[in-house]
């Protein structure tokens, strides 16, 4: 098959979830041995040449890319990667009926999905959640959605790496949805070690999370990190915590797992259903039920753990591949 990706958010900077979603899905089509494309709008594409065509996300480009596109090649997949913020009332508001362009000429990035979506033949969803949302709110029939989870950009660990007794966690800090103050509040109650990663923006930022740990000896902020550093992390650390408000899958949470981490994550959304038991979920809202997950999963036996075979028959790169080429190719 040849496969083409398509970004349609307009991207001024190198990261983001949906570009990693968009890479990883690449590495493995060519590793199966499959052609694939990461769409150039410079280069001169031959959109009639493609087996399939993969939009990824409702993006600023995303009305001009769908008014457009089905003129010359009919076989396209939409990945709306929607993290639901709202109930399924307010979102299908907001997707289905704010905007009235067609009445009244006035747009929203939600409306024009539901408008020019509707162009795709498929769509690609990573979770049940989604897929609902995406059902219901948008009118779109389940025979056309089909859900291909997302797999680990990094290799999974052959053995179970030595590991050492402090919670890790990495992400956004300075994100609300992150919900690092609860985190850092059940680390000084349950004084357990906790070591941070991640983006901090300016001065601010900084401080802002200096002055959560105060003087907490059991808290780390150890920096913005290297893949290479931020798999050393993930090989020692004996618990991931991801106690989000608002999460889409929580891939931090299993590449951590994938070294062999316990992982404490949030009960809200469509995170816990990537785990099928091999999580402890928590209400992200409760400190005390954070802070004594944490000390469950510090406390557990390294040696009774099965989470690299469970992470390896679900979420490899060849598997959730796997899984994306047969969908397409049987639609």
């Amino acid at each position: 098959m040849k496969i083409a990706i398509i970004n349609s958010n307009l991207a001024l900077e190198a990261g983001g979830g949906v570009r990693m979603q968009g890479i990883m899905w690449h590495d493995g089509i060519v590793r199966l041995g499959h052609e694939c494309d990461l769409i150039n709008f410079w280069d001169e594409n031959n959109w009639g040449n493609y087996d399939w065509i993969i939009v990824l996300a409702y993006g600023e480009m995303f009305p001009n890319i769908m008014r457009q596109l089905p003129k010359f090649n009919p076989n396209i997949a939409i990945a709306p990667i929607i993290d639901p913020r709202w109930s399924k009332n307010v979102f299908k508001f907001f997707f289905k009926y704010w905007g009235f362009k067609k009445h009244f000429g006035l747009s929203s990035q939600y409306h024009d999905f539901y408008l020019y979506g509707r162009n795709a033949k498929i769509y690609l969803t990573r979770s049940n959640l989604e897929t609902e949302f995406l059902s219901d709110g948008c009118d779109v029939s389940l025979d056309i959605i089909h859900k291909v989870p997302l797999s680990l950009r990094f290799n999974i660990a052959d053995e179970m790496p030595e590991k050492e007794n402090f919670c890790f966690h990495c992400s956004r800090l300075r994100a609300a949805n992150k919900n690092v103050e609860r985190l850092i509040s059940a680390a000084k109650k349950y004084h357990f070690k906790l070591k941070l990663a991640g983006t901090l923006n300016g001065e601010n930022e900084k401080q802002w999370l200096s002055s959560l740990i105060e003087n907490a000896d059991n808290i780390e902020y150890v920096g913005m990190l290297s893949d290479e550093q931020l798999i050393s992390y993930y090989r020692r650390a004996k618990v991931f915590a991801l106690p989000s408000l608002v999460e889409g899958v929580g891939m931090v949470a299993l590449e951590a797992a994938a070294y062999g981490a316990e992982v404490v994550l949030t009960n809200i959304g469509a995170p816990k259903e990537y785990w099928d038991g091999h999580a402890e979920l928590v209400n992200p809202y409760d400190v005390d039920d954070i802070g004594n997950a944490v000390v469950k999963c510090l406390n557990k036996k390294t040696e009774d753990s099965d989470i690299l075979e469970f992470m390896k028959a679900h979420y490899s790169l060849e598997a959730c591949t796997h899984r994306l080429i047969e969908v397409l190719k049987n639609n």
